[in-house]
């Protein structure tokens, strides 16, 4: 978050606009792909522990070969959501016998 200036961002409450249709989308000015790829591999390291943002960070990194403005909103915006819901994750415990026994549908 520090690291894009993202540290005192306003939270949401979802890491993605409900039914999300993002595309290549040329008339949006391009970003470096650096920047954004850079970005995407800071989210991919916790979705081990954060399955809900497992799918948003899969539909956004899509589009690394040629990366928009809007592709770039996206990705704030999962962050936003981390700073929403930064307490929030699944904890795996070592030498302990571990059992999932709920589950629940996110749809």
């Amino acid at each position: 978050m520090k690291k894009y200036g993202l540290e005192d961002c306003k939270p949401v409450c979802t890491p993605m606009v409900t039914r999300c249709g993002l595309s290549q989308d040329y008339d949006s000015p391009t970003i470096k792909k650096y920047k954004y790829r850079s970005m995407i591999g800071i989210l991919i390291y916790p979705t081990g522990t954060r399955p809900d943002i497992i799918h948003a960070v899969g539909i956004v990194g899509r589009f690394q070969e040629n990366p928009k403005e809007t592709h770039l909103k996206s990705i704030k915006k999962i962050f936003k959501y981390i700073q929403c819901t930064k307490y929030l994750r699944l904890w795996y415990p070592k030498n302990t016998y571990f059992a999932l026994h709920t589950y629940t549908n996110a749809d």
